[in-house]
């Protein structure tokens, strides 16, 4: 993007939206995963992206966390101009500090205790003392149904224990949205389930909002405000999920629910 393109863009006023990414692009090794995709989120929404694999939904997720660099596209965030023509700006760290995401994979340290591994992001980024940090492990843990396991070790719990604790440990960082990638696709489906509600009790209680990729589609039919259906590095097709997923217009869409047979 040219300096007077830059200009341009810093100039156009910043979305209402809590998120809004414009024209979002990036490829891998020639091959083009994201192409133009535009995507809105408002604050406490519960947004849920569904489609094949390959089909640009994590990428999204990474580029929007600051994970994955886009080639090319705008995001507002919070009424700031965060990345113009896929650079990050001076907003981005204050905006990024308000996102936490959840991975299928958990990312704890399992030789660690559950409080070991909710003070490590406050401890280092913040800088808070031992006491804040507690008292916040204390909060975030009762919020996700852990109270009573500040002090077990994390490879002793369950898979949903494990997922629990994952979501617990985003909400140390106090953030406004959560982006959560397959996070129950490991789980059993009572298990998932369980996870699941969660992300809807913050987004209740605490009105936090969430960018969920799931397979899930008993989840995003009863919990979400929005799906959107990715095709090929596009959004295909997107709207109330009720509608979207029972009386589906798009042929690649079709196909899609009635393989999950949700």
């Amino acid at each position: 993007m040219s300096t007077q393109e830059e200009a341009l863009e810093q100039e156009r006023p910043a979305s209402d939206h809590f998120m809004d990414l414009s024209g979002i692009t990036k490829s891998f090794y020639g091959r083009t995963v994201l192409k133009r995709v535009d995507f809105t989120l408002d604050a406490g929404e519960i947004a849920v992206l569904i489609g094949k694999s390959g089909s640009g939904k994590s990428t999204l997720l990474r580029i929007i966390a600051g994970l994955t660099k886009a080639d090319d596209g705008d995001i507002d965030m919070m009424g700031e101009r965060v990345v113009i023509g896929g650079e990050y700006q001076k907003t981005w760290k204050a905006a990024r500090d308000q996102v936490g995401m959840i991975f299928q994979n958990y990312t704890l340290w399992p030789h660690l205790s559950v409080r070991q591994n909710l003070a490590l992001a406050p401890k280092k980024v913040l800088g808070e003392s031992d006491k804040v940090i507690v008292e916040r492990a204390e909060r975030a843990l009762a919020e996700v149904g852990m109270a009573h396991h500040l002090n077990s070790r994390c490879g002793q719990l369950s898979g949903g224990e494990r997922q629990r604790v994952a979501i617990a440990r985003a909400l140390m960082m106090r953030p406004r949205l959560l982006l959560c990638d397959e996070m129950t696709s490991a789980l059993d489906p009572p298990v998932a389930a369980e996870v699941l509600g969660v992300i809807t009790k913050l987004k209740e209680e605490e009105g936090i909002g969430c960018v969920l990729v799931t397979h899930d589609m008993a989840f995003a039919a009863k919990a979400a405000d929005r799906v959107s259906y990715f095709e090929e590095g596009v959004i295909a097709e997107e709207g109330d999920p009720r509608r979207l997923l029972s009386e589906p217009e798009t042929p690649g869409l079709r196909k899609f629910v009635d393989a999950v047979r949700f």
